[in-house]
């Protein structure tokens, strides 16, 4: 009875390993079966729907961009657009003229070029131009005297600086605004004068810190 047993043993102990074999092959298969033709393919087409070109080269891609051509090296917002500081520039003239004459000294030929300069640069802006005379001798002298005076700085603007003559335009005023009322030398020296004031905003771009700004 004993050699019975043992005789029964040895078969099932070789056959252990048939049967791990037998159920991995079936797992397998089973495995193979629930897949199937539900394989998902990794690889898909992507559709780039926004731009992302930066044309200016300020930082701004073309799908934000709302201010193309911007200053390189400007201050920028999110949406590509430079930010500005802004101050208003003045020019005052003011050119002293002899007594009873309304010719130009030479030395007001510079002041006279800085305002041509000025209207050239501001295509916006238009001057009037102010005679005045001192409180000597008749007043319709002095009325006439003084168109004359501002009317020869507008001719010269005119004529010699190609200012458009719709930009500039003249008038006398006598001796009905002094800037001197006392009844001295240098007071009526003062007084003998051509005018004019002018004043632009100007717009600066507002540019980036490097290691090379001074301030």
């Amino acid at each position: 009875m004993f050699k019975g047993l043992t005789m029964n043993k040895l078969p099932l102990t070789k056959s252990l390993p048939v049967i791990k074999l037998s159920l991995l092959l079936c797992g397998t298969i089973l495995l193979s079966a629930c897949a199937g033709n539900n394989i998902v393919s990794l690889e898909s087409s992507v559709v780039q729907l926004e731009d992302l070109n930066d044309f200016d080269g300020d930082g701004v891609i073309e799908a934000r961009e709302k201010c193309a051509d911007t200053v390189p090296g400007a201050t920028i917002d999110n949406v590509g657009c430079g930010t500005q500081t802004s101050y208003v520039e003045p020019l005052k003239v003011d050119i002293k003229f002899a007594n009873n004459s309304y010719s130009i000294p030479p030395s007001a030929i510079s002041e006279i070029q800085a305002l041509a300069r000025f209207l050239e640069q501001r295509p916006e802006l238009r001057v009037i131009i102010k005679g005045h005379t001192s409180k000597v001798g008749a007043a319709e002298l002095n009325q006439t005297l003084s168109i004359e005076r501002a009317e020869s700085v507008v001719s010269v603007l005119v004529n010699d600086f190609n200012i458009a003559t719709e930009r500039v335009s003249s008038i006398g005023y006598g001796f009905d605004r002094l800037a001197n009322s006392a009844d001295t030398t240098a007071a009526h020296a003062n007084n003998r004068r051509v005018t004019a004031k002018l004043s632009a905003t100007v717009s600066v771009d507002n540019m980036k810190w490097t290691i090379y700004t001074l301030d």
